[in-house]
């Protein structure tokens, strides 16, 4: 008889236990390609650090998020990093539609850049 009680009082610690966390879905879109899904791009959760890639449609999930608010940190290769603030409320799915833009680089940057670049890797080669 005690085993049943225990047993009983674990499942329904365990039920409540997991009833008290929300999740996060969301898509990822590419802006400079009309809305196309952005294809394993990083979304990080900046408060926890948990990090997913989005799939193939540009979906993202994180689940067993306690209330509150989080800030998303998206980035893909060539793209500007862009934080976006969301809340979490306990047994509900929080839905985000999310958009990145391909990041710009000046002339003078990029000559600066390419400046650096050739004086680090200017080598002399030595005829013996």
């Amino acid at each position: 008889m005690k085993q049943i009680i225990v047993t009983i009082a674990f499942f329904i610690s365990a039920f409540t236990f997991a009833q008290n966390t929300g999740s996060i879905n969301g898509s990822l879109l590419d802006i400079e390609s009309n809305n196309e899904p952005l294809i394993m791009a990083k979304v990080s959760i900046k408060e926890t650090g948990a990090e997913v890639l989005s799939d193939y449609n540009g979906v993202f999930k994180f689940e067993n998020l306690a209330e509150g608010t989080y800030t998303l940190v998206l980035s893909f290769i060539g793209y500007e990093t862009k934080q976006y603030e969301t809340n979490v409320v306990t047994n509900k799915s929080t839905n985000v539609k999310l958009h990145l833009a391909a990041s710009t680089i000046s002339l003078d940057d990029l000559m600066f850049t390419l400046a650096s670049a050739d004086s680090k890797g200017t080598s002399t080669a030595s005829n013996n």
